[in-house]
């Protein structure tokens, strides 16, 4: 089975960093000057879509609806992690690409070794990111109808975990 493409950047510094000279080339990913007004307004647009999970889950007949929310709490969290290293991107891969550039396993010198926690995405957190995808594709376009609360109520968890992990990525890069 081929691997997916976010895997092979997870693994291959050289496509990864090739794929990211190709994003720019073709402006899938601009290079931003205001970071933080960006910064600050995709975290609010990530927490909006989580009080709107939390909502959507009480109707109980919106399960996919809760999902996609899931999603896009996790997706403007990562924009604007994006826009923490002075990027902004409309594309879903893109996004990710940044996210595993930026973020993800850095080579670190002694110093930067003791904020690694701070500072790095681990696999799990972009394993996040792919899951949330995955069904909010799902739960947008199929044509089914019942979701498993069980699995929105998971995925709001996830997504509740990824924010706070960018929140404090985003914390932590202003007192530095």
């Amino acid at each position: 089975m081929a691997k997916e493409i976010w895997e092979v950047w997870l693994e291959d510094k050289k496509r990864r960093e090739r794929d990211f000279q190709e994003y720019v080339k073709s402006k899938k990913v601009k290079k931003e000057t205001e970071v933080q007004e960006l910064v600050q307004g995709h975290i609010d647009k990530a927490d909006h879509n989580l009080k709107f999970v939390k909502s959507t889950l009480e109707l109980k007949d919106f399960n996919d609806w809760a999902i996609v929310s899931a999603y896009y709490s996790i997706y403007h969290a990562s924009l604007a992690l994006c826009a923490l290293k002075g990027y902004s991107t409309k594309d879903h891969l893109a996004t990710l690409l940044i996210l595993i550039k930026e973020f993800y396993q850095k080579e670190l010198n002694k110093e930067e070794i003791e904020i690694v926690g701070n500072t790095t995405i681990e696999k799990e957190e972009v394993l996040y990111y792919i899951e949330a995808k995955t069904k909010r594709t799902k739960a947008s376009y199929s044509t089914q109808k019942a979701f498993d609360k069980n699995e929105a109520e998971n995925l709001r968890i996830k997504a509740i975990n990824f924010v706070n992990k960018a929140k404090e990525i985003i914390d932590y890069s202003k007192n530095s």
